[in-house]
This record gives structure tokens, C-alpha cells and sequence, in this order.
């Protein structure tokens, strides 16, 4: 039951109020932005699980979300508001800060959510296996204990 996969979550990492990023795990342009992230997100505000795995399933399930839709990357915030599509990209950069992440918040704020939602669903999703291609998660990063931490899988 739900009780059960809130501790299998806990024995992963996860606690109730962390900020989780849900990515394809196989995708290398989606493996190359959590490395993107992962460089800038020097407070280690996120963590991230692929949502391939067994955390991302049932984090997924916990959000009401089906878990074999792999066509978004997904963002549970602290607060338990679920994000997807461009919003989500957009406020993760956007809380790295620096120069990319006030260009994510002016973008986010000045280019409705339908114009920049339809580009992700129907321009980035649905090619970047055939441009980026498909890899194992574990081959896109050089995983240190700090950063081993940061993953739910």
C-alpha cells in the first residue's frame, strides 16, 4: 500500500518537503541536463530520480501520475505542487540562479505556458531519442558520494 512505498521512498533518500526532479533515465539530453543542475545547484536544492526507477514509479503513483509516461520531466516541489513540461525546466533553472536562471524566469513570465508547453510536447519530446540518442543513466556522470546522495535510485 501507500504506507509501504512512503518507506521504501524514506529508505532511498526521499523525505516529504525535498524538491525532486523526475527525468527519462535513458535519455542522453535529459541525462545532460540534470548534469547542467547538478553543476549549478551549488545549495543542493534538488534531487532527482529517472522516472524509470523504482523511485520515480512511486513517486509518480504518490502524484497521481501515470508511470509509463515518459514523455515529460517531471517536478515535485516542496510543497507537494506537481510540475511538468516547460514549467518544470523553467523553474529549475530558474532556482539555479545566475544568468540562465533569470533568463528562465523572464521566459517563464513572458511566454505563455500553451506556446512554450506545445514546443516541449511537440518539437524537444518527441525527437530527442533519434537526435541525442538513448544511453544507461550510470555512463552520463562521474558519480562522487555528494552527488550519489542527490539520486532516489
Amino acid at each position: 500500500g501507500g504506507g509501504g512505498a512512503a518507506a521504501q521512498l524514506r529508505a532511498k533518500g526521499f523525505e516529504p518537503g525535498d524538491r525532486v526532479v523526475l527525468y527519462d533515465g535513458v535519455c542522453n539530453m535529459c541525462n545532460g541536463w540534470v548534469n547542467y543542475v547538478l553543476a549549478r545547484d551549488k545549495k543542493a536544492k534538488f534531487k532527482f530520480a529517472a522516472l524509470q526507477g523504482d523511485s520515480g514509479r512511486s513517486l509518480l503513483r504518490m502524484m497521481g501520475r501515470d508511470e509509463g509516461d515518459l514523455s515529460t520531466l517531471v517536478l515535485l516541489e516542496a510543497d507537494q505542487a506537481v510540475y511538468v513540461r516547460s514549467e518544470a525546466v523553467l523553474r529549475v533553472v530558474s532556482a539555479c540562479g545566475g544568468l540562465a536562471g533569470s533568463c528562465a524566469e523572464v521566459v517563464r513570465r513572458v511566454v505563455p505556458r500553451g506556446v512554450r508547453d506545445w514546443v516541449y510536447a511537440e518539437v524537444v519530446a518527441p525527437h530527442r531519442y533519434r537526435i541525442f540518442g538513448k544511453t544507461s543513466p550510470d555512463k552520463c556522470r562521474r558519480i562522487t558520494p555528494e552527488i550519489r546522495r542527490r539520486f532516489l535510485d
